[in-house]
Formats: structure tokens, C-alpha cells, sequence
């Protein structure tokens, strides 16, 4: 018998020489053989290394072991290091672990901070990297801001009053206080002194600030009318402004309503009331008259004072004038059948009867703007 010719899973072999006959009972080569030439074979080294398994040809290998007897185990090589930090461990067949970790003011990103060796000779994970991340201590951020850092960065928060990468850019606009409220004023004079508070204007930051207004002092002397008063600062550094706007609206006094006549109208002007109030031409409905003796004022008006001239009370027509035995004493004027059928007349009455009384501009004014006050 021959030696084993292989590490494992060999076969020894012998032979002689043998003539072979058929004969009864000849099964194999020590039953059949005679003296001459024969061949014989059988299994050697049947075992694999590594806790590989054997079928007598061949090993099947255990996870992380290779080659025919199993001899041979995975290596997937130095996974690297890193820059400013530290790799850990030294085997790197399969089964092994390795693990990363940084030094000082650094921190592990971008990857796995250990990795094992596997099948197929890979790393698990990626090869992570040590970043930067004490950023803050530098300082950079400004203006009060709180600092964070962030690997290979920072970040500020800034107070409501900064803005900007590290907190540097003013968006403070100047702070202001004692803005007055706007004044609206009753009055009989055609003119009034009217006097206000300058508002108050700061910088938290002690930027300089330049202060405008269109007007010189905080009074004047205004007329009936509206007006505007502003106040702006701004901020030459920045560019920002703060406003005080207000407004002064001066009128005469208002005038008192005046009274409905009960089955007649009264024609006043619809035009710019809040300066005074010209009612004039009374109407009685037709078959209506004013009491006995009561006389009719052809004008009532209502000026800066306020007070309505001569009253503000309007005669009723509440006499029905068909009942009458007779007229005598009795002011029966103008009439008219229905507010609506004579608007027009109504109007052209009040028109001519004012032309007489007040100036061409006024009656130019009032021609586009005559109401029926009221009519019953």
C-alpha cells in the first residue's frame, strides 16, 4: 500500500500482476486475483481543517474558512485610519472587530464607529471621519448671541435685534414712544392754535439717529381742515426708520338736528354738512297750512357756532286748510303734492330763493348738492 498523496481526502493505491478468470464467487480483487497484474484503491486523510466537514472527496468549509482542506481563513486587510482620531484593534480576519474613535475637540461623523470583518473579506459600515467641533471657542459669534457647535461649523442664535452669519447686522430701527393720537377738534373760530407732544426716539444700540418732521415746532396755528403731522428717525447705519403720524382735523361746531315738520318739508344742503348747515323754502303738503298767526321763517341756518338761526324748531303744518271758514291770518304758502312727483320743483325753489341770500360760489356749490332734508 502506498502513501496518502494529498493533505486531505486522498486515496492509497496498489496493484500487482493478475490473471483474471470468471469464475464462480469472483467479486473483487482479493477473491479474483491471481498471480500477475492487479490495481486497488482506497481513502486517506479524510478529514478537514478549521471544523470543515468531509464527504470523503472533498470539505465543505465553515463560514470565514476557504481553500480544499479548509485551511485557510478570511482576511479583509486594515479597514485605514483616520485623521485626529485612532483605530483599535489589530486583527482583521474574519469574525474581527475594529473600532474608531477621535481625539480631543473632535467628533466621529460620516460613517460607523466600529466595523467587522465579513464574508467575502468586506468591512461592515463605511470608514467614518473625525470633524472639528469646538468652533465656538473662538468666540464668533456677537451682539449677546448664543453659540452652538456643529462638526466642522457653529451656529448663532441671535437676539431679535441681530441678524447675520455671527450676529453683526443691526435690524434694530430706532424705538419711539409719546406718539400722539390723532385730535380732532370742535370749534367757532375760523382758527385754532393747536399744540402736541413730540414723540421720543432712541437707539438700544446708541447708533446715532436723524429726526425729521414737517413741521418746525410742536404747534400751529391750523383753519378748519385736515391735516398731517409726522415725525420719522432713521438710522444712517442701518438705513431703518420709525414713524409717528398723526392727524388734527379742525370743524366748526356740529349743528343740533333739526326738527321734521309734520305734512311739510324743509330743503337743505347736502354739501360739506360738517361746516354748517343753510335750510330754506318751507313746504306745507297740499290742504295743509301752519297754525293760525304762526309766521314762517324763510331761512334757517346753522353756522360755526353750532346754534341753528333764528331756531331749530320748524312749524308744523297741522292745520288742514280745506276745513278752514276762512284764511285770515293764516300763512299758507307754498305747497306741494308729493315729495317724490315734485323733488325737482322743490329744488329749483330752493335754488332761486337762496340766490338772493348768499354768495355765487356758494349757490354754484349748493346747485350739485341740494337735499330734501326731510318731507312728510
Amino acid at each position: 500500500m502506498g502513501t496518502c498523496n494529498r493533505e486531505c481526502n486522498g486515496r492509497h493505491s496498489r496493484s500487482r500482476r493478475a490473471y483474471w478468470t470468471v469464475k464462480p464467487g469472483c467479486h473483487d480483487f482479493y477473491s479474483c486475483a491471481t498471480p500477475g497484474s492487479g490495481w486497488d484503491y482506497s481513502r486517506c486523510n479524510t478529514f478537514c481543517h478549521n471544523g470543515g466537514t468531509s464527504n470523503g472527496y472533498s470539505c465543505s468549509c465553515i463560514t470565514g474558512f476557504y481553500g480544499d482542506c479548509c485551511g485557510f481563513q478570511v482576511n479583509c486587510g486594515n479597514p485605514g485610519s483616520i485623521s485626529h482620531g485612532n483605530l483599535h484593534g489589530g486583527t482583521f480576519t474574519y469574525g474581527s472587530t475594529v473600532r474608531y474613535t477621535c481625539r480631543s475637540e473632535y467628533l466621529l461623523v460620516g460613517g460607523s464607529s466600529s466595523r467587522r470583518c465579513q464574508h467575502g473579506a468586506r468591512w461592515s459600515g463605511r470608514k467614518p471621519r473625525c470633524a472639528y467641533n469646538n468652533s465656538c471657542a473662538s468666540g464668533p459669534c456677537k451682539n449677546g448671541a448664543t453659540c452652538t457647535n456643529v462638526p466642522d461649523h457653529y451656529q448663532c442664535t441671535c437676539t431679535h435685534d441681530w441678524s447675520g452669519k455671527n450676529c453683526d447686522v443691526d435690524i434694530q430701527p430706532p424705538v419711539m414712544t409719546n406718539c400722539s393720537g390723532d385730535k380732532n377738534i370742535k370749534t367757532a373760530a375760523l382758527e385754532n392754535l393747536v399744540k402736541w407732544q413730540i414723540p421720543s426716539f432712541i437707539d438700544p444700540h446708541n447708533f446715532a439717529i436723524k429726526i425729521t418732521s414737517n413741521y418746525p415746532s410742536n404747534e400751529f396755528t391750523f383753519p378748519w381742515g385736515d391735516f398731517q403731522i409726522s415725525y420719522t428717525a432713521m438710522k444712517p447705519t442701518n438705513g431703518l426708520s420709525t414713524n409717528c403720524l398723526f392727524s388734527i382735523s379742525l370743524r366748526p361746531k356740529p349743528c343740533p338736528t333739526i326738527n321734521v315738520p309734520v305734512n311739510g318739508a324743509l330743503l337743505c344742503n347736502s354739501w360739506r354738512t360738517d361746516y354748517g348747515q343753510f335750510c330754506t323754502y318751507f313746504f306745507c303738503k297740499e290742504s295743509h297750512t301752519v297754525p293760525r298767526g304762526v309766521m314762517v321763517d324763510n331761512f334757517y341756518v346753522c353756522g360755526a357756532s353750532g346754534t341753528w338761526m333764528p331756531s331749530n324748531t320748524v312749524p308744523n303744518c297741522s292745520v288742514t286748510a280745506t276745513n278752514l271758514h276762512a284764511t285770515r291770518r293764516y300763512n299758507i304758502g307754498t305747497t306741494y303734492s308729493s315729495c317724490t312727483d315734485d323733488r325737482r320743483k322743490m329744488q329749483e325753489s330752493y335754488i332761486e330763493n337762496s340766490a338772493t341770500q348768499i354768495s355765487d360760489i356758494f349757490v354754484k356749490s349748493l346747485n350739485k348738492n341740494v337735499s330734501q332734508k326731510m318731507c312728510q
